[in-house]
């Protein structure tokens, strides 16, 4: 049985908030005890101009920085779960946005953890284009660094104004997202809840007719739908690396910001990136329950927004012995499971889905698949006509990237002809799921050295990892998640 497990020597170049060169959200590692201290202070409506090193207590209260002429909101990371101010599981993190636009449409970010250190300025051109960065905003223009939630603000350009006030909407953040939580049954037409065995069928039945001829897909020889989604230029695509039944990552995603808002007027996509199914948690390895509410989940979101949602194959969309963990022939047991559940009729809905499903995503500048480009030379009609390629199809979904441990794997050459092959520039954004470096962190970046190619994970229990593709550009971002099922459901019994 093939089992998956993180593989390879971790080096600085693979993870995000620990590269030794400037990242696209130039995260620079400190210790603690190295971050300035500076005077503490208490954001006002007056704004306060900065001139040396000064702090911002964790509080509810969020506040703006103004760095030349563009304006930044800071806010503490609240559990919409909790009462107000609480803290995520104990972890006191602020994230940074542009202001209104966040809560407009998919939103953009940077989140600042403890022991983090954030440099911001014009030389990070995600940043630049984040925030809107104007030549009132110098190259280097302050450091944020999270000294166990307590913000220290380091002006860098004794040239440049900065300076803080507070915000007026002091819980902008948690509120909307609280409301689009509570919200969502609404949206979708269903209580987050398993569904009861007819529903489930019928829901699955639906599901299967919309991906049967599903949008942005093209048809194969076969005249069944092909292997490729091909997104248009102007769309926006929200990418989340394997889930593996962590729904509440997903709500996490699917309600910050206006992603939840941009989705219904079709202006935004949520590619699920393979490996939605099983648990990969040891102590949850044998339990099916998480996957069949995931399942369920994804049917809800797929027919309220059918050309909005996609789900493509990843290696655990199986029914095979071959498909589990730690020796847990995760996929068979599902089998049992799903079949005493719902029944065999479900179980062949289920199976149907899963090779309905397309292999890889296309965009503007940009492409994704599960786990590895096709090494071989291809071109797009091939990978349209897939089902015809058993071979390529295990090569898109199972293979790994060629490390010491393993000499088999696709290379820089894979990724560079897979380019090719889908008419894309030579530096285009790449990404993978599949093989995640560690245990801690979510996005690696430029991983084997190959620029471009970056591997996306969403599935840890308390961080998940998603990338915004727009107008070929790539914006990372990173989410902690929380305990919405539970919150909903006590909501829907109080």
């Amino acid at each position: 049985m093939s089992s998956e497990t993180d593989t390879g020597p971790l080096t600085e170049r693979h993870i995000v908030r620990h590269t030794k060169r400037p990242s696209l959200l130039s995260r620079i590692g400190q210790l603690l005890s190295k971050a300035p201290k500076g005077e503490l202070i208490e954001p006002s409506s007056t704004p306060l101009a900065v001139h040396g090193d000064v702090r911002v207590a964790w509080r509810e209260q969020p506040f703006q920085l103004m760095l030349g002429g563009v304006a930044l909101e800071l806010h503490p990371d609240l559990a919409v779960t909790g009462n107000e101010g609480n803290e995520i599981d104990g972890v006191r993190e602020w994230i940074i946005h542009p202001g209104s636009a966040f809560y407009e449409t998919v939103p953009r970010f940077v989140r600042v953890s403890p022991g983090e250190t954030l440099l911001l300025g014009r030389t990070d051109d995600t940043q630049t284009r984040m925030f809107g960065f104007d030549g009132s905003v110098a190259n280097r223009h302050v450091n944020v660094s999270n000294r166990k939630g307590e913000l220290v603000i380091q002006p860098l350009a004794p040239d440049r104004p900065t300076t803080i006030s507070i915000v007026e909407s002091p819980l902008a953040v948690w509120s909307a997202r609280r409301k689009n939580l509570i919200h969502l049954p609404d949206v979708i037409g269903s209580s987050l809840t398993p569904l009861d065995q007819e529903e489930a069928l019928n829901a699955l039945l639906e599901v299967n007719d919309i991906v049967a001829s599903e949008a942005y897909r093209a048809l194969d020889d076969d005249g069944l739908p092909g292997g490729v989604i091909q997104f248009p230029d102007d769309m926006t695509v929200v990418i989340l690396g394997d889930v593996h039944a962590r729904a509440d990552n997903v709500l996490r995603v699917i309600t910050e910001g206006g992603l939840l808002a941009a989705l219904e007027r079709n202006e935004a996509c949520l590619v699920l990136l393979g490996d939605l199914v099983h648990s990969q948690e040891s102590d949850e390895l044998e339990d099916m329950e998480s996957t069949v509410l995931i399942l369920d989940l994804f049917c809800m979101l797929k027919r309220r927004f059918p050309e909005n949602i996609f789900y493509i194959r990843g290696n655990h969309e199986s029914f095979s012995p071959e498909v589990g963990k730690g020796g847990v022939p995760q996929g068979l047991l599902l089998q049992k499971h799903l079949k005493k559940l719902r029944g065999k009729a479900y179980v062949k809905q289920v199976e149907r889905l899963f090779d309905g499903l397309a292999f890889v995503v296309l965009g503007n500048e940009f492409a994704a698949c599960h786990g590895a480009p096709v090494r071989s030379t291809v071109d797009l009609d091939v990978l349209i006509n897939i089902r015809r390629y058993p071979g390529i199809q295990s090569e898109v979904i199972w293979d790994r990237l060629r490390q010491g441990n393993r000499p088999g794997g696709y290379t820089k050459g894979s990724v560079k002809r897979f380019r090719r092959t889908l008419g894309l520039s030579k530096h285009a954004p790449f990404f993978v799921g599949h093989t995640p470096q560690s245990s801690k962190e979510t996005l690696w970046l430029d991983v084997g050295g190959i620029k471009g190619h970056h591997i996306v994970y969403s599935a840890h229990t308390h961080r998940a990892a998603a990338i915004v593709m727009s107008g070929g550009q790539m914006t990372p971002l990173e989410f902690v998640p929380e305990q919405a099922l539970a919150f909903l459901n006590n909501r829907a019994d109080a």
